[in-house]
């Protein structure tokens, strides 16, 4: 169980000159704050080990809260609610693979189903089913998505799965496929996974459940060689990726099942082999993407109609590896999570661009934001 919160380092740190530095306000819980949990890694393989996962408030003027850590189990690098139930799903990104449900009360956490195995290794990200009565895992080391059940005191063990198979260009990084996300597609009843390891988006027919989680090879999307996409968000009958490897974002028509374009995301700094990491879509059709190699956030304002992106910001988080990101309800903020630095920045939004980071936060090993609805 959480105490009451309390601030690391009590205040938020000038990162640059010019840059206000916003004051850990523990008041900042409340009317207008949006609530998001930290996932973080507990290994201390990139950033210091962290002691379990934490709530983070954020209010109207950008004043920000951090709770105290509560142990929820090893590694629990990826987090989600889900809107239909507000239960909170947990990624253990382990050789193991482990998933776990919990209730949340305020600042107080309870077991909701029991832990259950995916049967793949590294889950790195997690989603509800739009009922909440089902958890989808994509499972990076196994190439596997699994699904499992979620219900009070039930074993979370996958109940089904997709074993996906194919390599891509890059020998190092697409030997093997490696899911990355699920997202539900709910227009189409489908379940849609970018594919690093593939070139692909996998496409899941979820008409069959709970018996059944339909894939066929020729469904899927397949991508430009070498993107490795890791990321996307459904906007209509349109997607958009964002591209680890060579560090393009693409469009795509999701009623052809093709993609339709891509462009990069920035051409001004020298690639490390980290490229993009996660994405968001604005109200206003900004598509804030975060860059591992320039430790930035880029945003690329989306043109629905001419599937194009145009590059209109880069703000530099001050820290190192944005591994997440989310929104505040509001859009006012973009809340970014710098895993190599131990760092949260809090980048302001104007009409969905950002302009500047107005706090940084101190918590070990950031890897996840969710946003609680």
């Amino acid at each position: 169980m959480l105490s009451a919160r309390t601030s690391v380092g009590h205040t938020a740190r000038h990162r640059a000159a010019g840059v206000e530095a916003i004051v850990v306000d523990s008041g900042s819980h409340g009317a207008g704050a949006t609530r998001f949990w930290v996932g973080a890694s507990t290994l201390g393989a990139l950033g210091s080990p962290a002691r379990g996962i934490r709530p983070l408030d954020i209010d109207s003027r950008g004043r920000a809260n951090l709770g105290d850590p509560v142990d929820v189990g090893p590694n629990p690098m990826f987090l989600a609610v889900s809107p239909a139930t507000g239960v909170l799903g947990v990624a253990h990104e382990l050789a193991d693979g482990r998933v776990s449900t919990w209730t949340i009360e305020e600042d107080t956490l309870a077991a909701f189903g029991r832990p259950g195995g995916t049967g793949a290794a590294d889950p790195c990200h997690v989603a509800f089913a739009e009922s909440g009565n089902l958890l989808f895992a994509a499972n990076y080391s196994g190439g596997r998505l699994s699904a499992h059940p979620v219900g009070p005191d039930v074993a979370a063990d996958a109940a089904l799965a997709v074993d996906f198979t194919g390599t891509g260009p890059n020998a190092s990084r697409q030997e093997a496929p490696h899911p990355h996300q699920a997202v539900i597609d709910a227009p189409r009843g489908r379940l849609l996974v970018p594919d690093l390891g593939t070139d692909r988006v996998r496409v899941l027919g979820l008409a069959g459940l709970p018996a059944a989680l339909d894939h066929d090879d020729s469904a899927d999307i397949v991508l430009h060689a070498g993107a490795g996409p890791r990321h996307l968000v459904v906007s209509g009958d349109l997607a958009i990726t964002a591209n680890e490897l060579d560090r393009t974002a693409s469009v795509i028509d999701l009623g052809e099942g093709r993609e339709a374009a891509w462009f990069p995301i920035s051409d001004d700094v020298e690639p490390r082999g980290l490229g993009c990491s996660a994405i968001h879509l604005t109200s206003t059709g900004i598509a804030l993407i975060g860059d591992r190699d320039a430790d930035a956030l880029r945003a690329l304002r989306f043109d629905a109609h001419a599937r194009t992106l145009e590059l209109v910001a880069t703000v530099p988080t001050g820290g190192r590896h944005p591994r997440d990101l989310e929104l505040t309800h509001d859009e006012r903020f973009a809340v970014v999570a710098d895993q190599g630095s131990d760092s949260i920045a809090v980048i302001a939004l104007d009409g969905g661009v950002p302009t500047h980071v107005v706090a940084t936060l101190e918590t070990p090993a950031p890897a996840c934001l969710a946003r609680v609805p």
